[in-house]
């Protein structure tokens, strides 16, 4: 891997430089103290990652971002601002692709790097890349999203501060009530509270919920045939299965990454349609016309498909391997898995019990169901009854 590190401070520069070397000995570590230099080693040399301040001597960070996109669309762009400028953060957005405040240390980014480093699906990981960042304006982490994690992570927050913050965003204040209802329907009392609406649907779902919402809600170029209500409601239903499984299984601890990976399993359909083509238009139509497979139809297109494209995406966000993995692996489940299969049941809620008929192109239950499944008869019958149960099992 090909980094470019670009600051004023000659500390923090060298300081990264020799923590990257220390845990990577195969990282490429390229320095540049202004935007200019920085453009001079981007027109020499290919790079994989640029890491930026955006308080340069000679050049507006953002500008310097911007120009990364185009001489070399494929590199992941990360950014550090001395604090959080809200000019900053609405020029530079769409053009990047993570934003930290300073301070902090190298090793931090040591980490972060690492989880960009992936090492699923490497042999199209610069096809997956070139696509997702060469878009005209990438899916942009939704500022809502990063004030709820840094709120998490103090030790002294509380819920009622959780639902103060959601309470800014009035759309998905909006959908956390009507998720908490959906998920909690058995209870003859209904949900009318913010506050307990977030402590029921959990930290983690909530998270995939305003990734969800920021996504398909806050670019400026709008998904290209799709309907966003019917894929909500789709992702929302397979969430809702695939955490009935893990609890079938006693899983209770994997119960809210189930459902919040369920939440985002489709989450690459919305990047491809923002092809600005509006080629992703006719594949839609063509899918639903035909009995191939979307995933097929869009690896014929672009190379990739959707679960390589929505897997890459939340590794760009900063989502942990466990959760990543799932959503590339939803078409495809391997036949064995450390644990729980995840990605089994995450298969099999979005074939049979994400909204059946009335989920259109977004069920996968209308190309079959793949064999690994199959290869637990006791276990897939359980399932099977167990969505079955919950009355929103459907045919395809």
């Amino acid at each position: 891997m090909r980094i470019l590190m670009v600051d004023d401070s000659e500390i923090l520069l060298q300081e990264t430089r020799r923590a990257f070397w220390q845990a990577h000995r195969s990282w490429e570590v390229l320095l540049a103290a202004t935007g200019d230099d920085a453009l001079k080693i981007l027109a020499r040399d290919p790079v994989d990652l640029v890491i930026t301040g955006l308080g340069l001597p000679d050049m507006d960070g953002a500008d310097l971002i911007h120009r990364v996109r185009e001489m070399q669309p494929a590199a992941v762009r990360i950014a550090l601002a001395d604090h959080p400028m809200a000019e900053w953060i609405e020029k530079a957005e769409g053009d990047l692709h993570r934003l930290f405040i300073k301070p902090l240390d190298a090793e931090f980014l040591v980490k972060v790097v690492e989880s960009l480093d992936a090492e699923d699906d490497s042999e199209r990981q610069g096809a997956i890349g070139a696509f997702v960042s060469g878009l005209s304006k990438i899916p942009s982490l939704p500022t809502l999203y990063t004030e709820l994690v840094a709120l998490l992570e103090r030790e002294d927050a509380g819920m009622g501060e959780v639902a103060r913050l959601i309470r800014k965003d009035v759309a998905v204040a909006a959908q956390v009530l009507r998720s908490a209802n959906s998920v909690h329907s058995a209870s003859n009392r209904p949900v009318s509270e913010l506050g307990q609406a977030v402590a029921l649907l959990g930290m983690d779902s909530l998270r995939a919920l305003v990734l969800f919402r920021g996504l398909v809600s806050g670019s400026e170029a709008k998904p290209q045939g799709l309907d966003l209500e019917k894929l909500w409601l789709h992702s929302f239903e397979v969430a809702a299965g695939t955490r009935q499984l893990a609890a079938l299984e006693g899983e209770t601890r994997l119960a809210d990454l189930a459902f919040s990976v369920g939440l985002l399993h489709d989450i690459g359909l919305v990047v491809l349609a923002l092809d600005p083509s509006n080629g992703y238009r006719s594949l839609l139509e063509r899918a639903q016309s035909s009995r191939m497979p979307l995933a097929v139809l869009e690896q014929e297109t672009y190379g990739v498909d959707h679960t390589q494209v929505g897997a890459h995406l939340l590794r760009l966000w900063g989502l942990p391997p466990a959760f990543c993995r799932p959503v590339r692996e939803h078409h495809a489940p391997p036949a064995t898995a450390e644990g729980f299969p995840l990605s089994q049941a995450l298969h099999l809620a979005d074939a049979r019990h994400g909204g059946g008929r009335s989920a259109g192109i977004f069920a996968d239950g209308r190309w079959g169901l793949h064999p690994h499944l199959l290869a637990d008869p006791a276990r897939f019958a359980r399932w099977k009854a167990c969505l079955a149960m919950d009355g929103a099992l459907g045919t395809s």
